[in-house]
């Protein structure tokens, strides 16, 4: 569904958060890797999805699965849980995995053609903020996007300021998209076709955010509404707007806190099967969508 340079068509690439159960989103775009479609006019991604999407945008997707194959076992400590401290080490995961362990080129970053946007969500006022990737920066944001409420704690700062995961105010930013041109946009979402998000309740908020009760607001009244609406937006876009949708059909053998290397591993080759299946059931079906000459 990627337009041609010759057009006016815009493409985008929108990939979802969810933790561990990133590893399937990351099965996806090792697809989209492998079949070609490698560069899009403007990539949004958020938590786990923006560290996926870094490498992909970067074209280093190679060591990006190797992330997950080998190392993102590491992230979740179960066990801090009991020491009361963040079960989601953000040290390990963005200072040293990509930063040093596998380090992210900032410079590949830079010279991409994609314009890369990672959605963080302000702490002082609930909205949502899209942080153009340019330069150094980009790891401090990615920190902040996967700052998930209570498995961690909850925000992290970019330029002195704090931000949270940017799933809480914008998870799937669709709306985003097609106000900055895109006209056909792939999103990669990590829950079933059947899921609708649901409200959380108000004394979690307070409790995940005590610090920023915008944030805490915005996470257990509106992020539901959000998410849900950018399903409903999929299913009747605007005219002249085609979205590809990849979403898991089958259970996933992994969950948002799964720390099993074998189950990781599956849920990446499983992310790459469906994926192909998915384009495959597309391919054999007209447009339900065309978009006249």
């Amino acid at each position: 569904m990627i337009g041609n340079a010759g057009d006016c068509r815009k493409t985008a690439l929108i990939v979802e958060g969810g933790a561990m159960r990133g590893a399937w989103a990351a099965g996806v775009l090792a697809y989209l890797q492998e079949c070609g479609r490698r560069q899009y006019d403007f990539v949004y991604a958020a938590s786990s999805g923006a560290c996926s999407a870094a490498y992909f945008v970067a074209d280093m997707w190679e060591p990006g699965l190797a992330i997950w194959r080998e190392l993102a076992c590491n992230v979740v400590r179960k066990s801090n849980f009991l020491r009361r401290k963040p079960i989601i080490d953000l040290a390990y995961l963005v200072d040293h995995v990509i930063r040093t362990r596998v380090p992210l080129s900032v410079e590949a970053l830079k010279k991409a053609p994609t314009e890369f946007f990672i959605v963080l969500t302000d702490c002082h006022t609930g909205e949502p903020v899209y942080f153009r990737v340019g330069d150094e920066r980009v790891f401090a944001a990615l920190r902040a996007t996967s700052s998930m409420p209570l498995a961690t704690r909850g925000f992290d700062y970019v330029d002195g300021h704090p931000f949270a995961d940017g799933g809480v105010a914008d998870p799937i930013p669709l709306r985003r998209a097609i106000a900055d041109g895109a006209t056909d946009i792939t999103v990669v979402l990590t829950h079933n076709p059947a899921f609708r998000l649901k409200p959380i309740p108000p004394w979690l908020g307070k409790l995940a955010y005590p610090e920023f009760p915008a944030v805490a607001r915005v996470w257990t009244a509106r992020q539901n509404v959000n998410y849900n609406a950018a399903l409903d937006l999929m299913k009747q876009p605007p005219a002249g707007i085609r979205i590809q949708v990849f979403r898991p059909l089958r259970p996933l053998p992994v969950g948002s806190f799964s720390v099993e290397p074998k189950q990781i591993a599956a849920a990446l080759v499983l992310g790459h099967d469906e994926a192909l299946q998915q384009m495959e059931m597309v391919e054999a079906k007209p447009a339900e969508n065309p978009v006249p000459d």
